[in-house]
């Protein structure tokens, strides 16, 4: 395997114990995190906000970004974001892991 050779991924929750949903997420844990990617050879990822009451993944993301405008490694780091839900089918055999309950048919008005 080539040492130059780089990864994307394109879902990650977290990284070396630091989860991306965390309600209270540092600077410097998301930066060492970063760090921790890169010095394993990834280039970049989606960080991915999961499925919860649309008010707290707003808030999860919001955290996200503006952390990530503060700090070019993470801004380098985390290309994007991987959105998951809340607009999901709670009907079982339909909802898989996510939280039936924080789950609501898509609505154009509350995505923006």
């Amino acid at each position: 395997m080539s040492e130059s050779l780089s990864y994307v991924d394109l879902q990650i929750n977290g990284y070396m114990g630091v989860d991306f949903n965390a309600d209270r997420i540092d600077a410097q844990s998301l930066h060492t995190c970063c760090e921790q990617l890169q010095q394993q050879r990834v280039r970049g990822v989606l960080a991915t906000v999961i499925t919860d009451r649309l008010e707290v993944m707003c808030a999860r993301l919001s955290r996200l970004v503006a952390l990530r405008e503060a700090d070019p490694l993470v801004r380098e780091t985390i290309l994007g974001f991987h959105i998951e839900g809340p607009f999901l089918n709670e009907a079982p055999g339909y909802i898989g892991a996510h939280p039936a309950e924080a789950a609501c048919p898509a609505d154009w008005d509350l995505m923006q």
